[in-house]
This record gives C-alpha cells, sequence and structure tokens, in this order.
C-alpha cells in the first residue's frame, strides 16, 4: 500500500515539481529539456537563459528578426526572445513560465502568455518589455525566466495534435497575422488623414 501510495505521489499527484522531482524526472526520462544547466534547478522551478534570436517589433507592427548575442531593450521597446533550453513536454506535465524578480526591479517585464501545454515540444518565446528609464542590456546566457512544471492526469488530446508553435526553434511570431494586418491598414488611414489635414 505504501509502494501504490508513493508511485502516486511522486508520479501522478497534481501540483509542482519541487528540485529532487525535476532532477528524478529528467534522470527517467519523464521530463526532457535539452541545454539545460544542472545548477539552473532551483526549489521549486528551473531557470531558463536568454537564446540569440530576437523578434522586434516595429512601428507598423510588423517584426524584424535578428540573431545576435547582445542587445540593448530601449525604454518602451517590445521584442520577442527565444530561450536556450528546448522543452518536450510528456502527456503528464504542463509548464508555467514566469519573469524573475531581480529583472522586474530594473523595470523588465517578462511574459511567456504563460502555459506550455502538454506535449508541447520547442524552445520558450518569451515576450519582453522595457518597463523602465533607461536602456537594459541582454545577453545571450543569462538566466531571463523560470520555468514551473505542473503535473497532471494524462490528457485526451495535446498539443503536438494541435500547436500552432509546436517545434519552434526561433522567436516565432504570432499566427494571427490579421491582427498584425489590421494594425497596419490603421496606421495607413492615420497617415491618409493626417496629409488630408495638412
Amino acid at each position: 500500500m505504501l509502494l501504490v501510495f508513493g508511485i502516486y505521489f511522486l508520479f501522478f499527484s497534481s501540483g509542482n515539481l519541487v528540485d529532487w522531482q525535476m532532477k528524478l524526472y529528467l534522470k527517467l526520462g519523464l521530463l526532457k529539456i535539452e541545454n539545460y544547466r544542472d545548477e539552473a534547478i532551483q526549489p521549486n522551478s528551473l531557470d531558463v537563459h536568454l537564446g540569440n534570436h530576437y523578434a522586434i517589433q516595429m512601428n507598423d507592427g510588423s517584426f524584424e528578426e535578428i540573431i545576435t548575442d547582445n542587445f540593448v531593450l530601449k525604454p518602451g521597446d517590445f521584442v520577442l526572445a527565444t530561450t536556450h533550453e528546448y522543452f518536450h513536454f510528456g502527456p503528464t506535465l504542463h509548464g508555467m513560465l514566469q519573469g524573475k524578480s531581480s529583472w522586474a526591479r530594473v523595470g523588465l517585464y517578462v511574459e511567456s502568455a504563460g502555459l506550455f501545454d502538454s506535449g508541447f515540444e520547442g524552445v520558450a518565446v518569451v515576450e519582453l518589455t522595457n518597463q523602465g528609464k533607461a536602456p537594459l542590456i541582454l545577453k545571450v546566457g543569462q538566466p531571463i525566466a523560470q520555468m514551473i512544471f505542473q503535473r497532471n492526469l494524462p490528457v485526451f488530446k495535446s498539443y503536438k495534435h494541435k500547436g500552432h508553435y509546436q517545434g519552434q526553434k526561433n522567436a516565432t511570431q504570432t499566427w494571427m497575422n490579421n491582427v498584425i494586418e489590421k494594425t497596419k491598414h490603421k496606421i495607413a488611414l492615420e497617415k491618409e488623414l493626417i496629409m488630408e489635414n495638412l
């Protein structure tokens, strides 16, 4: 009975993985992460690090992609960035990515659109906004966010069958292109109105 309870507690009960569980899951292959560092395992999360691929949002809503080891994020700027780590989530795990308090204290807002569904595979893409007053220097390999791994019951239909971002290796932009097109159209109309009023 104790053995059954132990197996249930380790692998099937809900809750987030703590440090020793992450190590166990990685060793057993129940969680796969390429390019992770052992020292990145924290008590309740895994530190994830900046990759070198960025997509910078331009004034018309489009994105310009660049590859660089150092990036200066100016106040008010918004970019998509990749993590160095490449994740493979099984059917009984999902992830929540959130920013680190050290970055928040200098004005960097880190959003990851939060949830990584069971079955997701790829780098994490984080959305970075400089809400501070000074430029921030982002360097490849810096810890930028933390992934929290949560256990769940096996899913019926995993992200593999749905995912717009499945297998992503770059700072993938939104699949909702109509949103960007609407923004471009709105800016063009505003320019026309300004020209007419001159």
